[in-house]
């Protein structure tokens, strides 16, 4: 098990309700609470999916954190195309990183 998994859990899901709001508030649908998150585009509603913990162990909160930082990665190229090539690279490094050695 992750040292923290609660914690982790608890960063992805903060990252995943971000992607959501920016989702929304690119596409003008309602983003305080995710309350246009059924609105959402069938595909990034699927990518989301993905993005959730299902246990606390060190590869599936691993899974989860790639899953979200790739939806995180496609939603920046999309809503902030200026940010995305300075993000990306430490965003993958942060996915790249083997489970247990995120600090």
């Amino acid at each position: 098990m992750a040292p923290h998994p609660w914690q982790a859990q608890h960063w992805i899901s903060a990252l995943r309700d971000h992607v959501i709001t920016l989702a929304c508030l690119r596409l003008g649908h309602p983003a305080a609470h995710a309350k246009g998150a059924h609105l959402l585009p069938h595909d990034l509603s699927t990518a989301l999916e993905a993005t959730l913990v299902r246990s606390l162990t060190a590869a599936e909160l691993h899974r989860a954190l790639r899953a979200t930082i790739a939806v995180v990665t496609a939603e920046l190229e999309r809503s902030r195309p200026e940010l995305a090539p300075r993000l990306a690279p430490m965003l993958a490094e942060l996915a790249n990183t083997p489970p247990g050695k995120c600090r």
